[in-house]
């Protein structure tokens, strides 16, 4: 009787464990590091690292802001590709600064869609690891549009605000 409760309740506690995934955290993380409380990274390049919880960080220093123990991450994304942008949002002058950052060669495509999916830019660039490209987005109206970006079959997508102040 002794064993079939011990059985029972070692049971029971596998079946609470398994049904709660999400409260599995990598052991490079360290909770007590984690700095959201202010903006220590603001102005920092994007360097993309890629965290031990396959995470792709903006810089090493956000990765640090994350918890993520320090030389627990590698440099560059996760993925075969990642991207980012700034300004954002994009005021009166109009000019952007795209980075991307592959992990071997690839031709680069950068698409820009307002909200109804009009292309309003695209640039293709042949056979590179990282490129920086700089489009102008005057005459783009304000709102917000899609910046699209493949690159060895990997496709991210994030968001830009445009917001144009009329002279």
């Amino acid at each position: 009787m002794k064993n079939l409760l011990l059985f029972f309740l070692f049971f029971a506690a596998t079946s609470i464990i398994a049904q709660n995934p999400g409260t599995y955290q990598p052991t490079c993380i360290d909770t007590t590091l984690m700095n959201f409380n202010a903006n220590p990274c603001y102005g920092n390049p994007y360097e993309p690292v890629c965290g031990c919880d396959n995470v792709t960080y903006r810089n090493s220093c956000m990765a640090d802001a994350a918890g993520i123990v320090y030389n627990s991450y590698t440099q560059g994304p996760c993925e075969f590709m990642d991207f980012d942008f700034y300004p954002n949002p994009v005021a009166t002058a109009g000019q952007l600064k795209v980075k991307v950052i592959c992990k071997g060669i690839s031709d680069i495509n950068v698409w820009i869609f307002d909200m109804y999916f009009r292309q309003m830019y695209y640039q293709v660039s042949r056979q590179y690891a990282d490129i920086e490209l700089y489009p102008d987005v005057r005459g783009f109206g304000n709102g917000m549009f899609f910046m699209v970006v493949e690159a060895g079959g990997t496709v991210k997508v994030k968001r830009l605000l445009v917001n144009q102040i009329n002279d």
